[in-house]
């Protein structure tokens, strides 16, 4: 019976070790699916692809990396096409902000292209340089003014025409031309 009670005492503290070897890899294997997760998490998001989501395992990290990479490309399209009615389909609301806050500026740009284009088209078809004063950029006002007077120039052979321009290097330019 001696014999017995050491052995007994023994298998204990071995199946002990065994028991909190077990909670250990548990908790080790847990924080690894945690890590992992992350790390698809960070590259779905980085790189907008759902198959990177859905190998979350944490059920709201995957929907949250899903509903983001969703947003970055409603976002991509919403700018490469400039329209900002897209960027209403995104749900998270940060998210919908920051892309309209991308698309206005490219919008504002087009407008403004669009508006600078029909004025120049306009004070060209006119003949008529003081129609480029419309115009708020000042390197496209003088671009407007030099090419409407430089066409009068050459048809009018009247160089002076060229002082209404503004800078005195394209004055310069536009006189050369009936040199």
């Amino acid at each position: 019976m001696k014999k017995l009670i050491p052995i007994f005492l023994v298998l204990s503290v071995f199946s002990g070790c065994s028991f909190s070897t077990q909670t250990s890899d548990k908790s080790l294997s847990t924080a690894g699916n945690k890590a992992l997760d992350q790390q698809f998490y960070d590259q779905g998001v980085k790189t907008t692809d759902f198959s990177q989501c859905n190998q979350i395992l944490d059920k709201a990290m995957k929907e949250e990396c899903a509903r983001i990479v969703n947003a970055g490309k409603i976002t991509a399209e919403a700018v490469t096409k400039v329209d900002i009615t897209l960027c209403k389909k995104i749900d998270l609301e940060r998210y919908r902000m920051a892309c309209e806050s991308q698309v206005q500026p490219v919008l504002d740009a087009k407008t403004s292209n669009e508006n600078r284009t029909q004025i120049e088209k306009q004070a060209y078809e006119q003949k008529n340089y003081k129609i480029c004063d419309q115009i708020k950029d000042e390197n496209q006002k003088v671009s407007c003014k030099y090419n409407v007077v430089s066409d009068l120039v050459i048809s009018k052979k009247d160089p002076s025409l060229c002082n209404v321009i503004g800078p005195k290097d394209i004055i310069d330019k536009c006189k050369s031309l009936v040199k």
